[in-house]
């Protein structure tokens, strides 16, 4: 009609006041308030019959009207209704054209109503639907929570370190982790198996809750299993925490019983570093007059020495009434578990190795590593002895500390009253080393052995002490020490293809002990010496000057450098640069896979290749 006016009159201002007018009080409150633009669509819009796409719809549609819309008049809706099959009419009585907004309450409650009698997903179509999805959602989330329980089972079962792990990279570790061939594969463990159970239990409940209370909430439910796998697993570790305390604590009352009928004589080892060649070396050396056990691998938690002593384990690796003797080492991530595993073994002779930064990240200071490995010192009897490495200034305060037993000083370094044994003219050659070793009464001993590394000799000398404590003479010690081996991945000599030599220090890689395994780097002049690392974690406030300080020393020995994780290895790489290292003679690699591919094609006879660390699928990039 306004544009019949205009045709009518022209385009003067007469004619834009009638239309004004015009437009005031015919037309609708949506197209009043609409824009130029909006005003042609409105038009384009009520001018089209929709009488063919309204019959089309088949989902279910909720009409909402009031009773005194005099824009969109009543008898509209009514039309729609008729057309749309199944629709619902709502009449809101004394309501306007905006009476979904004038009375919302009511507005509101028909909503809700609607939705949960299954609005947006009723009928038998829309029902089928629903259940595809939510299927769907908590398949994809369990297949992913066997994921996160393997980066769980990595932490040790830790939440707090898991949730911030996952949400430092959470593109990378939660909305999209790839998934590939893992390093260390998910042992399905008794406790793996009950917290996914529990993972996927909780997650079809929630799926069929959402179910159950139809409308919008299957789709809510499917999303939440689809975004929140991660955290289903936490929480499936947080609700079976109480129970996995019970089954722990049987499973100690179980082996405290069995170490009571079986009676060995317990030797502990603590330290931050040179735990595991120490015990290996312990029970080699011992072996030469008792029968011996170890706790295999890197069996060092309360769990993990309960399983050797109970038996579930290999049967090679299990303790039995035989053995005389039982060397248990001692690991720990906080204060008290070190307590914890000595209370149950009982342990009568006990050796400190080292006090360093190891999982510094954990632990926050120095003095919560000191007391954590003096626990094992703690726990020792009248009667027993414990052993410390006194080069080490660290141990040296705790063995004047300690007055309940009797303390036993070992080391390298210059000789002194206070020492019970120590080591002269050590010697490296291409078969190891050689040293002899001198006891307080001035006994003497000359001793030949395959390792390599200074450290070697430290860890050599504890349980050297100890075995001269059980009996053991010089002679005896020197056998065994002849027959020692290297602790698995632990300054490994390998001799590999082409006249290549492998030294494999791959495990845990701690500031002093990678400082050492360079000195061993440094020792082979046949050819180029190369180092493949990725760094080293867990050091926290530490870690970026320590690795700092690895690639400065690092740059004083190598030739060529490999590093492993170009986010992990930035500081590592900082300090090669610090030291003037060539960066021709880095390469940073994405995995392991790529360096040694790339060293194949340059590797020739008499090159010595270090493999410096080696870290879990936690930190793959």
């Amino acid at each position: 009609m306004g544009k019949r006016v205009k045709s009518a009159m022209g385009d003067g201002a007469l004619s834009r006041w009638l239309e004004s007018r015009w437009v005031h009080h015919v037309a609708s409150a949506d197209y009043r308030a609409a824009s130029g633009v909006m005003r042609a669509t409105l038009v384009h819009i009520v001018g089209e019959d929709l009488t063919e796409h309204l019959k089309r719809i088949a989902a279910p549609v909720l009409l909402v009207w009031g009773s005194e819309d005099h824009d969109t008049p009543l008898s509209s809706g009514q039309a729609m209704a008729r057309l749309i099959a199944g629709a619902e009419l709502v009449v809101l009585e004394g309501g306007g054209h905006f009476a979904y907004a004038e009375q919302f309450a009511k507005f509101r409650l028909h909503m809700n109503r609607f939705l949960r009698a299954g609005g947006a997903g009723s009928g038998r179509r829309g029902v089928i639907v629903a259940i595809v999805v939510v299927l769907g959602a908590v398949a994809y989330g369990a297949w992913r929570a066997v994921f996160a329980l393997h980066m769980l089972q990595q932490d040790s079962y830790n939440n707090a370190r898991y949730v911030k792990w996952t949400l430092a990279k959470p593109v990378a570790r939660w909305l999209w982790p790839k998934v590939g061939e893992a390093k260390k594969p998910l042992a399905y463990t008794g406790r793996a198996w009950r917290i996914l159970g529990v993972t996927w239990g909780l997650m079809v409940l929630v799926g069929a809750a959402g179910l159950y209370a139809r409308g919008y909430y299957p789709y809510m439910a499917a999303e939440a299993v689809a975004l929140a796998w991660p955290f289903f697993t936490v929480l499936a570790n947080v609700l079976l925490a109480p129970v996995q305390s019970a089954i722990n604590q049987g499973f100690v009352r179980q082996a405290q019983r069995r170490l009571r009928e079986y009676g060995p004589v317990v030797v502990g080892v603590a330290g931050s570093y040179g735990k595991t060649s120490t015990k290996y070396f312990v029970a080699t050396i011992l072996g030469e007059k008792f029968r011996v056990h170890k706790t295999p691998e890197s069996f060092n938690t309360l769990l993990g020495v309960c399983r050797v002593i109970n038996g579930n384990v290999k049967a090679e690796a299990a303790l039995r009434p035989e053995h005389q003797v039982f060397v248990v080492e001692m690991g720990a991530y906080q204060r008290g578990e070190v307590r914890e595993t000595a209370e149950m073994v009982r342990p009568r002779y006990g050796i400190l190795t080292s006090i360093g930064p190891e999982h510094f990240e954990r632990f926050l200071s120095m003095e919560n590593i000191q007391a954590t490995n003096y626990e094992l010192i703690e726990a020792l009897p009248k009667e027993g002895a414990a052993a410390f490495n006194c080069d080490l200034a660290e141990c040296e305060v705790l063995a004047r500390r300690t007055q309940h037993t009797r303390v036993l000083r070992y080391g390298v370094e210059e000789a002194t009253a206070e020492r019970a044994l120590w080591a002269e003219g050590i010697e490296h050659g291409a078969e190891g080393m050689s040293f002899t070793l001198v006891d307080r009464d001035g006994r003497r001993q000359a001793a030949r052995t395959k390792l390599v590394g200074r450290h070697n000799v430290l860890n050599i000398l504890g349980a050297s002490l100890v075995a001269l404590e059980m009996g053991l003479t010089l002679e005896e010690i020197a056998r065994g020490i002849a027959k020692l081996e290297p602790a698995p991945h632990r300054l490994n000599i390998i001799h590999g293809a082409g006249g290549t030599i492998v030294i494999d220090d791959s495990y845990n890689s701690n500031p002093i002990g990678a400082a050492e395994a360079l000195r061993v780097l440094g020792e082979f002049k046949t050819g180029r010496r190369i180092l493949v690392a990725p760094g080293m974690i867990e050091l926290g406030t530490l870690q970026a000057e320590k690795n700092a300080e690895f690639g400065r020393q690092a740059a004083a020995v190598c030739d060529f450098v490999y590093l492993i994780g170009p986010e992990q290895t930035r500081d590592v790489a900082r300090g090669l640069r610090e030291a003037g290292f060539a960066e021709g003679k880095v390469m940073v690699c994405r995995d392991l896979g790529e360096a040694t591919a790339h060293m194949r094609g340059m590797l020739r006879a008499g090159d010595a290749i270090l493999f410096e660390n080696d870290l879990p699928d936690l930190y793959a990039e």
